[in-house]
């Protein structure tokens, strides 16, 4: 498929210190060209009831992280690059709606066992994490204050900010970043481009960031829809199809202009919270993938208008659910613009997601589009696989109850997806999914 990007202005007017990427070719085709001498082969043979093997050169991962207790996604790109979107740690049972089991148990807490499988598939040599952007603010992505299996959170030192350890603010110390972006740095404040902070830790995040940055622990920037600010940091120049272009934050959506090329459009949203999520677009080669943390309302229909004006129906290749697809994480936007990926991947922590209604609308094709599709979902409640409402419904997910690994091989033309076994630290392949053919 041909898509074309081009570069935008520094968000114009929109922008309070962010700091704009690379000089990425945006004009070229990047579903075209050098495909980086793909043999649309897996690297290393990969066997189900033995762990996965780790990433090489020139693989793409997106890592979805299983714990039952918060959105946690960890890519490794092309070159090594690393990227972590979210750490959720929560508890927050509710007796109408309870959470599923926890992974891999509830002794070990949910950024104990995020570290340890970041840990774990890190290139070689690597000991940190280059980027650390979280989707929005959120304790099911960042973390709260009651966390299972944990009386009371450490807390910082006053100079690095006093802020309480749970979910990134945890897994730093076990893995450091290099670069922390949100969509508030560096004022935190609302203000004409930026939704006021929401969640639990919100303002120990932003004491974070500001200590870490002051302190020159890592580097801070702002999240901006329309900019490239998550790049190849290895070896960019032998993958110059790749490229990570970010399309929503603060309620900002990029849209197509009237000479066709992407612009920021006019505020969908000044909620705070889940509509103000940041979001991107993932390109390599003709592989194609969204991420927008929990988008809803006129910003995620704004995003679905994004998909259908500049990636276009059956050529998404991987999509990450918005809002865990509860009731309003498939709106009707996304629904009338034919929106279609190929591996949908939901992370979810209580019985009532994925919403019933939606999956069934997804895997029965009831909306303007009928596709090829498979779901996966990390964690599943154990009733919905044997209550009459749900168990043949949820008969029909490909993959489920586990963490979710997408893996594109050398230069974006194919892909698989594995799940592996959750309930220890073996990362034993469950199932094998692929290959997939990006278009």
């Amino acid at each position: 498929m041909k898509k074309i990007f081009y570069v935008l202005p520094a968000l114009l007017m929109l922008s309070c210190g962010g700091d704009k990427g690379g000089d990425m070719p945006w004009g070229d085709d990047l579903g075209g060209g050098n495909n980086n001498g793909n043999t649309n082969l897996p690297t290393n043979t990969i066997e189900v009831g033995q762990p996965l093997p780790a990433w090489s050169e020139g693989e793409l991962d997106i890592h979805y992280i299983s714990t039952g207790r918060g959105e946690c996604a960890f890519y490794i790109l092309p070159d090594g690059t690393t990227l972590l979107v979210d750490a959720g740690e929560f508890t927050a049972d509710k007796a109408d709606n309870p959470l599923v089991p926890q992974r891999p148990n509830e002794l070990t807490r949910p950024a104990e066992a995020q570290s340890r499988y970041i840990k774990n598939f890190l290139p070689t040599g690597k000991s940190y994490i280059d980027y650390c952007a979280p989707s929005h603010l959120h304790i099911d992505h960042i973390g709260g204050s009651k966390v299972d299996g944990v009386a009371t959170l450490t807390t910082a030192s006053a100079a690095d900010g006093g802020y309480r350890k749970a979910g990134l603010l945890y897994i730093y110390d076990q893995v450091p970043y290099k670069v922390v972006m949100d969509g508030f740095y560096p004022g935190y404040a609302e203000d004409e481009v930026t939704a006021a902070l929401d969640g639990e830790l919100s303002k120990d995040w932003a004491n974070f960031v500001t200590a870490g940055v002051k302190n020159g622990k890592f580097e801070g920037k702002r999240f901006n829809a329309g900019e490239e600010s998550i790049v190849l940091r290895n070896n960019r120049d032998a993958y110059s199809n790749f490229r990570i272009f970010n399309i929503c934050a603060n309620g900002f959506v990029v849209k197509k202009g009237t000479d066709g090329k992407p612009v920021v459009g006019e505020r969908a949203s000044t909620e705070k919270g889940n509509p103000a999520s940041c979001g991107f677009h993932l390109s390599y080669g003709n592989f194609d993938h969204i991420a927008c943390g929990d988008l809803t309302g006129a910003p995620q229909n704004r995003v679905s208008e994004y998909f259908r004006d500049f990636i276009g129906s059956k050529n998404l290749e991987s999509f990450k659910c918005h809002h865990h697809l509860n009731a309003n994480g498939w709106g009707s936007g996304m629904q009338n613009n034919s929106f279609d990926p190929r591996v949908i991947v939901n992370m979810n922590f209580y019985k009532s997601v994925p919403d019933a209604g939606l999956l069934r609308g997804i895997l029965d094709n009831e909306w303007m589009v009928f596709w090829n599709k498979d779901f996966y979902t990390t964690s599943i409640h154990p009733d919905q696989l044997t209550e009459d409402a749900t168990k043949n419904l949820f008969a029909r997910v490909a993959g489920y109850d586990g963490h979710v690994v997408v893996r594109v091989a050398k230069g974006g033309e194919t892909y698989w997806v594995y799940m592996l076994d959750n309930t220890n630290f073996e990362y034993k392949v469950k199932s094998i999914h692929g290959p997939y053919t990006s278009k």
